[in-house]
């Protein structure tokens, strides 16, 4: 296969849910209280007792979820601010090929600073690459020299966001590499 160079453009979509409401326990790895509506597996919690990259690893239908990582905190609290953020998927390696992932940039759309995480999917796996980065208002984050990112046959690259719409997603991608 002939190598090409491809960039891949997607937005944000950012927030899922958010609640005022929610409970979690000294190194808790459950949060209740919440509204799971639209709220998915592989979700982003973003709430200051959790380390960056905690997930939703399951959601049940009496208003809780478990996620992947403890809480830090050393006492249980209620009334927390969670706020749970939907991956976009920015690119896609496409099947019987590998790809490298160049370099990107993630442009701030809107009138205030936001932040976002960016992780490469292989499988089951995930690794971040960027967490909680802040994006002030009108400027960019720039991934630059990461040719050394291989996606293979069906692996992606995700891009979670803090406020909806905020960010554009371009990718620079090498695909068809031996």
């Amino acid at each position: 296969m002939a190598e090409s160079f491809v960039n891949s453009l997607s937005k944000s979509t950012g927030i899922v849910t958010t609640s005022n409401n929610c409970s979690v326990g000294s190194n808790a790895t459950i949060i209740s209280g919440i509204s799971t509506v639209n709220l998915g597996v592989g979700y982003l919690v973003n709430n200051q007792h959790f380390r960056g990259g905690t997930k939703v690893v399951s959601v049940d239908s009496s208003s809780q979820i478990t996620v992947d990582k403890s809480s830090t905190n050393q006492v249980p609290a209620t009334t927390q601010l969670v706020s749970f953020l939907g991956p976009t998927t920015a690119y896609s390696s496409p099947g019987g090929t590998k790809s490298i992932l160049i370099g990107g940039t993630f442009s701030n759309l809107t009138n205030n600073s936001v932040n976002i995480t960016v992780e490469v999917v292989t499988g089951v796996t995930s690794t971040t690459i960027a967490n909680d980065i802040p994006v002030p208002t009108g400027s960019s984050f720039v991934i630059s020299d990461a040719g050394k990112t291989v996606l293979e046959s069906g692996d992606f690259v995700n891009v979670y966001c803090d406020t909806e719409n905020a960010i554009d997603v371009t990718l620079g991608v090498l695909q068809g590499v031996n």
